[in-house]
């Protein structure tokens, strides 16, 4: 059985401004207070980009931390720079090795799992498609450039290898982005497109045999739209009785059908994606409150504190008591670990690490590739 791991971040918020490269922030949280406390009832990961220019670059640390199946609005680019890990991608296993490139559409349930020894740092580029719009309106060029999001069905091949030459390219223009960041000015802001349209250049080449299909992206979307209602429901009263009858008439569908497509979707089966958000939400409760374990499993719907402590077990791999000892510890020794989601004007820590400094290493350890 495979141990669920999941994200470390570790927040190098770097600020670049009148040519001045500020030291970044160095804020070390683990996966349930940034990840988890991001990802909504539908497993929909929300992330907080700056609402007038929705782009961010981020580092991370991928380490046994258990997070759930989720997707996200936006689209992601993870460039792994020493490692190895393996993603779940629906109901596939891809490995993403030190070198490889890894390339997410926001339609695709997907988290790291155990696989041997597993630890991966990584550069991430989140950006919602609209970057790239025209007057704030898609048009076929736009398509064009993010087809290779689009096309993403069960057969794409997420992971370029470094043999492809593609990582370090599209690593070259990460660098140049995250040097304008954050894009204040209408300057930077066109800086920072051309570069983005410059890495979707780069993936078009590299998937241009991949058949070039909308459609696809269209029929996903259309897919998790029909299941909103009940993740709607889910996230109101996921401390109630949610049976699987009820569930399937709530979308308008007979029990078989539901049970299919909920799978299709998001990858797991809809008894699996509600007990995992129930379990969020009590590990949520057991960081930050005082209530005890039988109010808590109460109060996220499950009907006996013992079987509250099977399902959690199963998940966290640990216990109720367990985790509430163990969040306690980690509070002791870092400060709160239930702060809210990150916003764009986190609070800056001193750090020295920059981006420049990483891929200085990526270049030394490539024999310059550059």
């Amino acid at each position: 059985m495979h141990i669920i791991i999941g994200l470390v971040f570790v927040e190098k918020r770097l600020f670049v401004g009148l040519g001045e490269v500020l030291k970044a922030s160095q804020i070390t949280r683990t996966s349930h207070s940034v990840i988890e406390s991001q990802i909504n009832a539908e497993g929909a990961h929300i992330w907080p980009f700056d609402p007038a220019f929705p782009l961010d670059i981020r580092f991370l640390n991928i380490d046994k931390h258990a997070v759930r199946m989720n997707r996200h609005d936006y689209f992601e680019l993870l460039y792994g720079y020493s490692g190895e890990a393996t993603f779940q991608v629906q109901e596939r296993n891809v490995v993403i090795k030190d070198g490889d490139l890894f390339i997410i559409g926001s339609t695709l349930f997907h988290r790291p799992v155990q696989r041997g020894q597993t630890r991966l740092e990584a550069v991430v580029l989140y950006f919602l498609p609209e970057v790239i719009y025209r007057d704030g309106t898609i048009d076929e060029e736009a398509i064009e450039y993010l087809m290779p999001f689009l096309t993403q069905d069960s057969s794409f091949a997420h992971v370029a290898p470094p043999e492809t030459g593609l990582p370090t390219q599209v690593l070259y223009w990460i660098e140049a982005i995250h040097k304008e960041l954050p894009a204040t000015s209408s300057q930077a802001r066109l800086r920072v497109k051309t570069y983005l349209r410059m890495i979707l250049i780069l993936l078009g080449k590299h998937y241009k045999n991949v058949p070039a299909n909308a459609e696809v992206f269209a029929r996903k979307k259309k897919d998790i739209g029909r299941l909103q209602p009940l993740f709607q429901f889910m996230d109101e009263h996921y401390a109630e009785r949610i049976s699987l009858d009820v569930s399937a008439s709530m979308v308008g569908m007979s029990k078989s059908h539901f049970k299919s497509l909920f799978k299709q979707v998001t990858g797991q089966t809809f008894v699996t994606h509600l007990d995992r958000f129930r379990v969020a939400k009590a590990q949520a409760m057991l960081a930050s409150t005082d209530k005890s374990i039988a109010d808590i499993g109460q109060e996220t719907g499950f009907c006996s504190q013992s079987y509250f402590g099977v399902v959690f077990k199963k998940f966290a791999h640990m216990s109720p008591h367990q985790y509430r000892k163990h969040r306690l510890t980690m509070q002791e020794c870092s400060g709160p670990l239930h702060a809210p989601a990150i916003s764009s004007d986190a609070m800056i820590i001193n750090s020295s690490r920059t981006l420049s400094s990483d891929t200085a290493m990526v270049r030394t350890l490539k024999n310059g590739v550059w």
